[in-house]
């Protein structure tokens, strides 16, 4: 059975820097897994409201289209989030996405209601940044990391493809190091799918 792949692009900058090297993982595999992408700038997903209902309903009490991405994140074999580093974290439609999973997060650890995978699901998480300093990724990992938990996803199961000193909209396009880094991590995906 071919994997199914989610991409999301959660960046409200179309076609820059995080969106590119999303759209160059999704290039190499392409031709040997379809993939669909899905991006959060158009679509309508409110912040979290912090009601707890989800604590006991199991489910989110908001209308909107997180409803229907949160069954394609939870359908998906692979999913790839990509997001910029805004003010030292993902930028906000990618929080307010993941702030949204909490309800994945009662159903698994509150409710225990959750429904594991049967078969090994894989998360990347691709972050880009325009600052080089230190630690420039250290606050968006975790959040990263909750989301492919809550939906799933085992640490050893994901991958991180983080990529520093892209400021400017086309500066992906313009670092061969960079285009390199993606695509080799692309390869490595679907090795560790052991689709080669």
């Amino acid at each position: 059975m071919t994997p199914r792949i989610l991409a999301i692009s959660t960046s409200p900058r179309r076609h820059g820097n995080s969106e590119s090297a999303l759209d160059t993982v999704l290039a190499e595999i392409g031709n040997r897994i379809p993939a669909e992408k899905v991006v959060l700038a158009d679509l309508s997903i409110a912040p979290c409201k912090g009601c707890g209902a989800c604590e006991k309903l199991g489910r989110c009490i908001q209308e909107d289209d997180f409803q229907q991405l949160a069954q394609k994140i939870l359908a998906a074999d692979i999913l790839i989030l990509a997001a910029p580093v805004y003010s030292m974290s993902v930028c906000a439609q990618a929080k307010a996405l993941i702030d949204r999973c909490q309800v994945f997060w009662s159903q698994k650890y509150v409710l225990h209601t959750f429904k594991e995978p049967a078969g090994k699901k894989l998360g990347l998480f691709i972050a880009t940044a325009g600052q080089t300093r230190d630690g420039i990724f250290d606050h968006t990992v975790p959040v990263a990391r909750f989301l492919f938990d809550v939906s799933g996803i085992k640490p050893k199961h994901t991958m991180l493809l983080l990529l520093n000193g892209l400021d400017k909209k086309t500066d992906f396009l313009e670092n061969p190091a960079a285009v390199a880094k993606t695509k080799s991590t692309a390869g490595a995906l679907l090795a560790s799918l052991e689709v080669v």
